[in-house]
């Protein structure tokens, strides 16, 4: 991967971080240990849902850090 490319992908990571509560980041954080990484943010009416994803397993944050395990989430093919 070129340098470029490396950094243009940290920054949009930022960028993403940037959005989340801190309670968001301290729980991506703890699932982090386990592999999760963060897929995208969904911007809904009650505040931002963090999406996480590891291999086929997708859970969810919201905006108080509450870790949703089974989230009603479907991601595109």
């Amino acid at each position: 991967m070129s340098e470029d490319k490396r950094k243009n992908i940290e920054l949009k990571i930022q960028e993403l971080l940037n959005e989340l509560t801190l309670a968001q980041k301290l729980s991506l954080s703890d699932v982090g240990q386990f592999g999760y990484q963060l897929a995208f943010i969904r911007h809904m009416p009650e505040g931002n849902l963090a999406v996480v994803t590891l291999e086929e397993s997708i859970i969810s944050i919201d905006e108080e850090g509450e870790v949703d395990r089974k989230p009603n989430i479907k991601l595109r093919d």
